[in-house]
């Protein structure tokens, strides 16, 4: 058998449904839970809403097997968000069953997520007297420390999960999860990390297990005997003295015994190791399958996984070797609604790949947008946004084939319009193609390749190695102008500087230029310069990245740049704030010294002396607005600029502007 077909016979396995006690799924893929933030703020509060619907809705459309709720809060005091889902009150229970209706009449399956936060909940939300846990243990994520839960009160909170389950039935929902998982309540009983009691509670693991197992028996009354209840349950907590694959193994077959029908399995802790319940950029990929294949041959009952499992490829393998029974994807259906759909169609190649950049939603879920997708910009927008056909078609010349320019043309393609495409190097991918280059970001070159395909399939025309002038604009005469022509490096004129061997970090991690010395000196400590700090420390170059003000990678995502500044730590990369750059000197034998003073300046301070093999400037961009400009002055077409050509910003900004452009032209 070829490896192709290997392939194809592996992802089939997807395709098989699976029945998890009373329900029955139509094929091996779970939607688990993501935050999404779509609520209102004020009152009342947990409310469902237009956009959650449609959300879910699109989902189901995609024939996702089985969709799991975001976390859905049992008690005010457990809240994550202010804009959560609730479950904590029967007002409740009419849109809740808006949603499941809306689910089931697009053909779909959904779960409910109830869950009680504990430590990691809002303390914004709450006194401080209603934060709570199994113990009064810190929380670093969030800095709160909770109160302890009396014996009194242990009750209460089974009966909060109780009642949840009841409306969960109510609501017409399919399923009910629980989390044993990610540092919530339940998972802080569970965990000697966070467990510090003396009482029948605390413990031995039979005790710490005692308040999960009170509230498996109180949810099983509430929904009955033939509703499928499923534990989300960590394999690894990665955190010192927390619960290990071993503890996880001893776990799952108590599990079963309580009347648990099925498992997902997950890691980490949103107060310790939340890189580990998130997985952004720089975090393994698909690395909890053989603990979940370890947990399985502990039960009969079916195992999910989930955890950066991106492709067909990997999902199908997974159930392919027994490592599972199902397979969980949460963010790639942020991506792309139609995953499942895509790769039953055996269309994988038009599949939208979540790239783990957080940019799009665990970003704009913390500014209170809610969460979208830095690549689909339709994501949380379902219920305001359509791309609707073109009455009149118009010939669209968009400039510049970086991820705006790219999706401009493709979504006015997609609506009817006559559509040509120029980009000046030979490749298209923009800007975009220098952080394909950058460690951990290899999966950013799915983008390019999905929207390569999408140009080609909407019939846009495209021209590369050809630069676009006014007087070429003025021939074709076009209804419409796109400008997307990017930024150029900004290089102050640092005196010497053109008399020592330099290079931009773009440059660099574009393929046009190299650095073939041992060390490097780097000006500039934000996302360009840490990232290229690693790209050539991985190489064997030692590299010094200085900066003048405090912060360093202040626009990555924070968790993205915790693990980036780890990994550079352990690289040996030198990297000083506080030092501004005034010039260098370079001596007749080429040896060149960077004159630097430290910032902010201090009276009498001395001068700060570098060596430097080789200079990289990475200070950022500066937006060309030269064709804008010529354009404007010669009059014509409309004109719409996106991306960095308008102003330098994240790839998110390009990829949402060019949409804009596309869908109103």
């Amino acid at each position: 058998m070829t490896e192709h077909a290997a392939r194809e016979m592996n992802t089939e396995l997807l395709f098989q449904p699976l029945t998890i006690a009373s329900l029955k799924l139509p094929n091996r893929v779970l939607m688990t839970t993501v935050k999404l933030g779509y609520g209102t703020y004020g009152t009342p509060q947990g409310e469902v809403t237009e956009r959650h619907i449609a959300f879910y809705v699109r989902r189901a459309e995609g024939d996702v097997g089985l969709i799991t709720t975001e976390p859905l809060y049992i008690h005010p005091n457990g809240r994550e968000l202010p804009t959560q889902l609730g479950i904590h009150d029967d007002h409740l229970l009419d849109g809740l069953r808006r949603l499941t209706d809306a689910v089931h009449a697009a053909g779909g399956l959904i779960m409910a997520h109830i869950n009680h936060a504990g430590r990691v909940a809002n303390p914004k939300l709450m006194p401080e007297g209603e934060r709570v846990s199994a113990s009064a243990v810190l929380c670093p994520a969030n800095q709160v420390l909770p109160r302890a839960l009396t014996r009194e009160e242990i009750p209460t909170y089974v009966h909060y999960f109780a009642q949840a389950a009841r409306r969960v039935r109510e609501a017409g929902f399919d399923a009910i999860e629980v989390p044993f998982s990610h540092g919530y309540l339940i998972h802080q009983f569970l965990s000697p990390h966070t467990n510090r009691r003396d009482d029948e509670y605390g413990g031995s693991f039979e005790n710490r297990l005692r308040f999960g197992r009170e509230v498996i028996a109180a949810v099983r009354e509430a929904v009955g005997d033939d509703f499928p209840i499923v534990v989300r349950m960590n394999a690894q907590d990665y955190v010192e003295g927390g619960l290990t694959i071993e503890d996880a193994e001893v776990l799952v077959p108590l599990l079963e015994v309580m009347g648990v029908d099925a498992l997902s399995i997950t890691s980490g802790t949103m107060c310790e190791s939340v890189p580990y319940c998130l997985y952004p950029t720089g975090t393994p990929k698909a690395h909890l399958l053989p603990m979940s294949a370890r947990i399985r041959q502990r039960v009969s009952i079916p195992v999910a996984v989930a955890g950066r499992i991106r492709t067909p490829d990997v999902a199908g393998e997974a159930l392919a070797l027994g490592q599972a029974d199902w397979i969980g994807l949460g963010r790639p259906f942020l991506a792309d609604p139609d995953w499942v759909r895509k790769t039953e169609a055996g269309d994988e190649v038009a599949i939208l790949r979540c790239a783990a950049c957080h940019q799009g939603c665990l970003a704009e879920l913390r500014k209170g947008h809610g969460t979208s997708c830095m690549f689909n910009p339709l994501t949380g927008r379902e219920a305001e946004v359509q791309i609707t056909p073109v009455e009149l078609p118009r010939q669209v010349m968009v400039v510049g084939g970086g991820p705006g320019g790219m999706e401009a043309a493709i979504i006015a393609a997609r609506r009817g319009h006559h559509v040509t495409l120029y980009e000046k190097d030979n490749r298209l991918g923009g800007r975009f193609r220098e952080a394909v280059q950058v460690p951990y970001k290899e999966e950013f070159a799915d983008l390019i390749r999905y929207q390569q395909v999408q140009l080609q399939r909407t019939g846009a025309e495209v021209h590369l190695n050809t630069r676009v002038t006014p007087e070429m604009v003025e021939a074709e005469d076009p209804d419409a102008v796109v400008v997307a022509t990017g930024a150029r490096p900004i290089v102050p004129p640092f005196p010497g500087l053109e008399e020592t061997r330099w290079m931009t970090a773009y440059d660099l991690l574009d393929g046009r230029a190299e650095v073939s010395t041992a060390t490097a000196f780097i000006v500039g400590a934000g996302t360009a310069g840490m990232e290229t700090a690693e790209y050539l420390a991985r190489r064997g170059v030692r590299c010094t990245v200085v900066k003048r003000r405090p912060e360093v990678g202040k626009n990555l995502d924070p968790l993205a740049r915790a693990l980036l500044l780890r990994r550079l730590e352990g690289l040996g990369v030198d990297v000083r704030t506080g030092v501004e750059v005034v010039r260098f000197e370079t001596d007749a034998q080429r040896q060149t010294t960077v004159i630097a003073r430290p910032w902010p300046h201090q009276k009498g301070a001395p001068e700060l002396h570098f060596p430097a093999e080789t200079v990289i400037i990475a200070l950022g961009l500066r937006s060309d607005p030269s064709l804008v400009e010529a354009l404007e002055a010669q009059g014509g077409p409309g004109i719409h600029v996106v991306g960095d050509c308008l102003e330098p910003r994240e790839a998110l900004d390009a990829v949402w502007e060019g949409f804009e452009v596309g869908r109103t032209l």
